[in-house]
């Protein structure tokens, strides 16, 4: 019997009976799924236990009669010895799978970290060798400025700046362009 004919029988929860069984430490099976499974013994153990509740004594008080027969603790489904192996070796199959299929994925997050490590190298080198440049550039035209600088300096030191022929013109009467437009060509 299930877990759910055993409480309609008892007439409680599933959760009750399931509580039951783990804190009183009963001797039910499990099913491959690992689903309970109930003897009439173990429903005759289960009544009993609710009788001494329903009598006032608290869960830990409980006296569980015990069974004289050991259980394995698991038991399969009722089927052919094998089609339990076919199975069986069918999730060891898809075990075996999943455990390589892991594996590969572990090899290959490894490898991504290796490669992201080795741009992360590269990006750090490209920007140290362009920032190397660029100071290269930067001295070179400080320099070029303090030459320039030093001969602006010599230069003015040297002799005055003459006038230039632009700066010396007085500004000149231009023609006016209209009366140029209607003159007559005699």
């Amino acid at each position: 019997m299930n877990t759910n004919v055993v409480a309609r029988e008892l007439g409680v929860s599933t959760k009750t009976v399931q509580r039951w069984v783990k804190q009183l430490n009963l001797p039910a099976e499990r099913n491959e799924l690992g689903h309970y499974s109930f003897t009439e013994d173990d429903v005759n153990v289960l009544k009993s236990v609710q009788k001494q509740i329903s009598e006032g004594v608290a869960l830990q008080e409980v006296n569980v009669p015990r069974q004289h027969k050991k259980r394995s603790g698991f038991i399969l489904q009722k089927t052919n010895g094998s089609a339990s192996e076919q199975r069986i070796e069918q999730l060891e199959q898809k075990l075996s799978a999943l455990l390589q299929q892991k594996q590969s994925e572990d090899k290959l997050l490894a490898r991504l970290d290796e490669l992201e490590r080795q741009l992360k190298q590269k990006a750090d080198e490209g920007v140290s060798y362009q920032l190397l440049q660029h100071r290269r550039e930067i001295d070179d035209l400080h320099a070029d400025l303090q030459s320039l600088a030093s001969q602006t300096k010599h230069l003015s030191a040297a002799e005055p700046i003459p006038e230039t022929a632009a700066s010396s013109e007085k500004t000149k009467t231009r023609k006016k362009p209209l009366l140029s437009l209607f003159k007559f060509q005699t």
